[in-house]
């Protein structure tokens, strides 16, 4: 298994893989979001045998009020594969992005749903310092 860039030629599978972790997406919508991240963050795909069982996205954050880090935007692993390794491989490949960069913290965020992923980021290292509550608003 290898961990690589994403490219729009993943379309499909990165959309199917989002529609999986809860986000419908189409491949259409895959290519522009590959697009629109710029030099600030990357999409990493795990793949075997030309098939890509998963991706993380991992990006730069820089607030006014804290030193930058690196945030996990998302991952998730085809549901066929999970508990196999991949999104363990996927998260290691997101610190040493992480790191390469110069950051000195890799924050991730979970829905409070999800207590099988809060679990994998625990063993991962990772330990929870808040909860919150997010608000959204239509433009």
């Amino acid at each position: 298994m290898i961990v690589r860039q994403a490219t729009a030629s993943d379309a499909a599978a990165l959309a199917a893989l989002s529609t999986q972790l809860g986000y419908p997406t189409q491949p259409g919508e895959a290519v522009e979001r590959l697009i629109a991240l710029g030099p600030a963050g990357t999409v990493l795909a795990a793949e075997e045998n030309g098939a890509v069982l998963g991706w993380i996205q991992v990006c730069g954050v820089q607030f006014f009020q804290s030193p930058p880090f690196a945030e996990v935007g998302g991952l998730v692993v085809d549901e066929a594969r999970r508990g196999k390794g991949v999104g363990k491989l996927l998260l290691q490949a997101a610190v040493r992005w992480a790191a390469e960069r110069g950051y000195r913290k890799l924050r991730v965020r979970s829905n409070v749903v999800r207590e099988d992923a809060h679990r994998f980021y625990e063993r991962e290292g990772f330990r929870r310092t808040k909860t919150q509550a997010v608000f959204d608003r239509e433009l």
